[in-house]
């Protein structure tokens, strides 16, 4: 088992733990989909993903993935694959990946499914699968152009360069970066405080983002039509309106309690 799950409270918590490197193999591709259905049956309102190690994942298992491979394997690879990762990006809370070290390949296409990266300062990251001669398998490439543009995610791409933790915040790619003693530990935190947070409120408009990227401003708006009116029927919603009614402008200061319905 090269992936760890655990709950704490409402946060799924999956760790990669697959040696020094934490290459991605099947196993550990298929470790991490699990770990999601096992948040979803525990009702998580929030996903974390760590790693073990000094580096989240420095790619491919080059050797046990694809010697021998050919484009049949690689069109099943991809049709397996690529649903798994839209269903990642489309998960009815806030997912949050902790960065430290090597984030290459197919590690860097991990990190972009989730919805917040945090980098320790240590982190590198990289669409390097030129290097061997192929393309970004999980999709990376096009996930690339609605982080840091479509300039430099040609440049990320055809170069198959590394670049550090530094450039990837000024390019859009990373969220906050942080010494490597602290990026786990906040990580943590940041998405504990999602997990309590008003769940049904957070899949709108998670929704609406991911459908703004993929389809446009207009799509939006229709799918808009249809998720927001939901959040008026929370406990959520309509405790916190009740609560702001009756306290004024400062309850927001004392902070509300959500339930997640």
């Amino acid at each position: 088992m090269t992936v760890k799950f655990e709950m704490d409270g409402a946060l799924a918590i999956a760790t990669f733990c697959g040696g020094p490197m934490n290459l991605l193999t099947n196993q550990s591709f298929r470790g991490l989909m699990e770990a999601v259905d096992q948040a979803i049956d525990a009702k998580a309102r929030a996903f974390l993903t760590l790693a073990e190690g000094d580096h989240f994942c420095a790619g491919a298992d080059v050797i046990s993935n694809f010697s021998g491979s050919d484009a049949n394997f690689a069109r099943r690879l991809l049709n397996r694959s690529i649903p798994e990762m839209q269903r990642f990006e489309n998960l009815p809370f806030p997912t949050v990946v902790a960065v430290r070290g090597m984030c290459l390949g197919g590690g860097c296409e991990m990190a972009q499914i989730h919805d917040i990266i945090f980098a320790g300062e240590s982190a590198n990251f990289g669409q390097v699968e030129a290097r061997i001669g192929t393309t970004t398998l999980l999709g990376g490439a096009q996930r690339l152009v609605a982080r840091v543009g479509l300039a430099r995610a040609k440049e990320m791409v055809f170069s198959a360069g590394i670049y550090d933790a530094k450039t990837m915040l000024e390019w859009g790619l990373v969220n906050r970066v942080m010494p490597d003693p602290e990026v786990e530990m906040k990580a943590r935190a940041y998405a504990a405080k999602l997990a309590n947070g008003p769940t049904v409120a957070y899949a709108a408009s998670k929704h609406l983002i991911n459908t703004a990227v993929a389809h446009g401003l207009t799509a939006a708006d229709q799918r808009l039509l249809d998720s927001a009116p939901a959040t008026f029927a929370t406990h959520d919603m309509m405790d916190a309106v009740e609560r702001f009614t009756r306290e004024g402008a400062a309850v927001l200061n004392k902070g509300l309690t959500f339930k997640g319905e």
